[in-house]
Order: C-alpha cells, then structure tokens, then sequence
C-alpha cells in the first residue's frame, strides 16, 4: 500500500543497482576467456535473453549446452585396434594388463574402446572393425576403459557380435565395468554373447 508513494526514479536506482550486482559481470569477463564453443552459448543465451526472454533463453542455452556436451564426448572416446603392434602406448609399465605382457597369437584380432561408448564413438567402432577388412580367427573388444555406455553403443557391439557369428568367428568382450555391464544384462545381450 505504502509502495506507490515511493517515486518511480527512486525504485528504478534501486533496480539499477540490483540488476548490475546480479549480473556478475566479472564472470561474465572472465568466461569470454573460455574455449569458443563455451563462449558461442553464452553470447547467444545472452543475446536471446535480451531481444527475447529469459524463458526462450534457457531452453535454447540447455539445448546448445545438451548438443556442446554430446560433440564433446564423441571427441574424447576412440577406438582403436592393437592387433598389428601389441603395444599399449598409453598403458603403465607396471600394468599387468597391458597388452605387451600377453602372449597374443595369429589371427587374433583386439580392438580397444576408450572413452564413454556413446552414440559419438560408436561410428569410430564400426569404421574401425570395417577398416580391417580381413577375417580373424578370434576378435576381442577390451572395455577396460570405458565406463558408460548408451543405447547406440549397445547396438553397434550387438552388430558386430551376429556379424561375427555369421562368419564363424568366436566373439569376446574383456575388461567390462559395471555399468556397461549392466546395460549387456538388461538388453539381455550378455546372455546372447555368453557370461564366460
């Protein structure tokens, strides 16, 4: 009731003063330091907020955030295959795991997925079992280094598991954790493949 006697000009420092302490602009400096994908959402989340709102804003920020995240994680995860050299480039030494210390015999064919098996990496995997070319007598997929995997993950192994059945040739998954483990057990494909 008492508010409408206070003047307008008096109310608009206040808000002035408000919205400069809220607006953190020192952050906002020091994120434009960022890499230039981090620096292209926030321009374009802040441009929206102001020629549209603040609504529209964030649900375009969380959409350009989702895609950023997504681009990112298909970048880190790789595939790689270690038949031909043995050698594990990124390993310790004193990994007893490492692909040097196993006794490795022809024909056999090892690929490696490191990084989360996302829909991202899941194209490098099928490029690089195509890229092959040949038939193996064994082919063995080391998941030691990943820890998440997703639906599209999930199909492009179950592919080249009935591929490989197709051709006769024994299918194995070594080093599995938890929760790609967990994602083989409900989609029922660790009982496809054998838990041995």
């Amino acid at each position: 009731k008492w508010v409408v006697y206070i003047p307008l000009a008096c109310l608009a420092g206040i808000l002035v003063i408000v919205a400069y302490n809220m607006s953190e602009w020192h952050s906002f400096v020091m994120l434009l330091k960022s890499p230039r994908s981090d620096v292209t959402v926030l321009w374009g989340t802040f441009l929206i907020t102001v020629i549209f709102d603040l609504t529209m804003a964030i649900q375009i920020g969380v959409i350009l955030s989702i895609f950023l995240f997504m681009r990112r994680m298909a970048l880190i995860a790789n595939v790689r295959v270690i038949t031909d050299q043995f050698e594990d480039i990124d390993e310790e030494a004193d990994d007893p795991n490492a692909i040097e210390k196993k006794h490795v015999p022809p024909g056999v064919e090892i690929y490696e997925i490191n990084g989360p098996f996302f829909f991202g990496a899941s194209y490098k995997f099928m490029e690089a079992m195509n890229a092959a070319g040949r038939s193996p007598k064994i082919r063995i997929i080391r998941m030691r280094n990943v820890l998440s995997l997703d639906a599209t993950g999930l199909n492009a192994i179950r592919e080249q598991h009935k591929n490989s059945l197709k051709h006769g040739i024994p299918f194995i998954i070594s080093g599995i954790h938890t929760q790609p483990l967990m994602v083989f057990e409900q989609s029922g494909l660790l009982k496809t493949i054998g838990e041995e």
